[in-house]
């Protein structure tokens, strides 16, 4: 009776541990199709780096929560498709119709960023600019005393 058990166990322990690796992958799947970055997906559920990232392709599973809260977060997904592979992966157009417009929207000569990165590489330009200017100045003001010591140079030859 006791090994009837422990295979039972085994056998739900597996079923478990496939499906939440199936259910990793889906994850892997929509981030891919919604060209968003596992580490972005990490992010917005609150999930540690790596927590995801390193579960997908690695038959590794996660803890239930994170999937609850990927669910929450991400409400366009399929329950039903995340959790069986069956149905749609998103569960209405105009959800669809909203990513491809901001995918669309994306102007970036750098492609997909993060609005944090985008904001250190305007900080990082804005320093750049201003060195620039000093740079600029100092070189006017280096052109200012060269043109007075010619003019008193050639003051002094009349």
């Amino acid at each position: 009776m006791k090994y009837i058990d422990f295979n039972l166990k085994n056998e739900i322990k597996f079923r478990i541990l496939l499906t939440m690796s199936t259910i990793i992958d889906r994850i892997g799947e929509f981030a891919s199709k919604c060209r968003l970055s596992i580490r972005k997906i990490e992010q917005k559920i609150g999930a540690g780096n790596g927590t995801i990232s390193k579960a997908i392709g690695r038959d590794k599973d996660i803890q239930t929560k994170w999937v609850e809260l990927f669910v929450s977060h991400y409400p366009e997904v399929n329950p039903i498709w995340l959790m069986t592979g069956k149905g749609e992966m998103l569960l209405n157009t105009s959800v669809n119709e909203e990513k491809k417009s901001l995918l669309e929207e994306d102007s970036s000569p750098y492609g997909f960023i993060e609005k944090d990165q985008h904001q250190e590489i305007v900080d990082s330009l804005k320093l750049v600019i201003a060195t620039l200017e000093r740079q600029l100045n100092e070189k006017e003001r280096i052109i200012s005393l060269k043109d007075r010591i010619i003019k008193d140079l050639e003051d002094k030859l009349k």
